[in-house]
């Protein structure tokens, strides 16, 4: 009798254990191994060790809960509580933050980092909060990059040539101000356009290009440096309210360093475009006269940018020029 007494108590405390419990489900559709998900590894171990156990973040990788925009909308309504998403995506939802991504506007890493990290970044996150979600943290989707068939270095060589536009205006802004031949396609139909000669070019992240294999049907990888995109980790305001202030803050402090994931990614995209020059890929480094004149293209077409993203982007757009003055062009 004292053993079953036993095991009623021992089960009912591991039913009370089990149902205080939070579980936080995170999506990412990059895969096991890779810096995006290593980054929220480190925040689930930091999370349990705060909480005693009490809170349980579960990384679902590889896009196991959908894709980008589709997880975005989730969150929003709380269905999945938390994503790292690219900055394409929150770009798409928040029309602001594709200023950061105006094709030309920065020239060091540095600087984007400290735009971000300031008082811009603050403003960002609260256009974030009007969406339903909170932006925990300001993630890193990197450096975007040209790659083409030819080489592209010289901008005279993109007139009339075929180029896959992305499904964003900073792609159609770049590619229309250098008189390219553009085609608007997903990114999954890119690799079958470039084999079969529909487009001949596009754009991608060091990280990207190398990874699916892009540079066996577009050898040529041009270092452009054109535009960039942050990305972030957010979660579902839904989600916040369900929990206890401390809670809310465990998650918060739990934050491993943004430095320390945008380090990291930038090594993994520098040390991957190393491996495919080293096996023969030919990897342009644009001089600066070469840069100047992409830019000298597409600069002219900043205000038409800009008004095309809507939201505050118009008004927004002085500060965002300011804040780049500030953090040393």
């Amino acid at each position: 009798m004292k053993i079953a007494m036993m095991g009623a108590l021992a089960l009912g405390c591991l039913g009370t254990s089990a149902a205080a419990q939070v579980e936080i489900k995170v999506a990412s559709i990059a895969p096991a191994g890779t810096p995006w998900v290593a980054h929220l590894e480190t925040w689930e171990k930091n999370v349990e060790a705060a909480s005693n156990g009490e809170i349980d973040i579960v990384i679902y990788p590889s896009g196991q809960l959908g894709n980008e925009f589709d997880t975005f909308k989730q969150v929003q309504r709380g269905r999945i509580d938390a994503a790292s998403l690219s900055g394409g995506v929150l770009g798409a939802f928040v029309p602001e933050l594709s200023l950061m991504s105006t094709p030309y506007l920065f020239e060091k890493t540095e600087t984007i980092d400290c735009v971000y990290d300031g008082g811009l970044g603050e403003t960002f996150k609260e256009l974030v909060a009007g969406k339903g979600i909170e932006l925990l943290q300001w993630g890193e989707t990197g450096w975007v990059h040209v790659y083409a068939q030819d080489d592209l270095s010289d901008v005279a060589n993109a007139e009339g040539y075929k180029a896959r536009i992305a499904p964003h205006d900073m792609s159609r802004t770049l590619w229309s101000s250098v008189g390219a031949n553009g085609t608007e396609l997903p990114y999954a139909e890119t690799p079958a356009a470039l084999q079969t000669g529909l487009v001949k070019a596009g754009e991608s992240a060091e990280v990207s290009y190398v990874a699916f294999g892009l540079g066996k049907v577009a050898p040529h990888f041009m270092l452009t440096y054109h535009l960039h995109q942050a990305g972030g980790i957010v979660i579902s305001d839904r989600t916040m309210k369900a929990l206890s202030p401390e809670q809310q803050q465990i998650l918060r402090d739990g934050m491993p360093s943004a430095q320390a994931g945008r380090d990291s990614i930038r090594q993994m995209g520098t040390a991957l475009l190393g491996q495919y020059r080293d096996a023969g890929g030919p990897v342009h480094t644009l001089s600066a006269e070469q840069r100047a004149a992409w830019k000298a293209k597409v600069e002219p077409n900043w205000p038409a940018f800009v008004a095309g993203l809507g939201g505050a982007s118009e008004a927004l757009w002085p500060q965002v020029l300011e804040a780049k003055a500030t953090c040393g062009e």
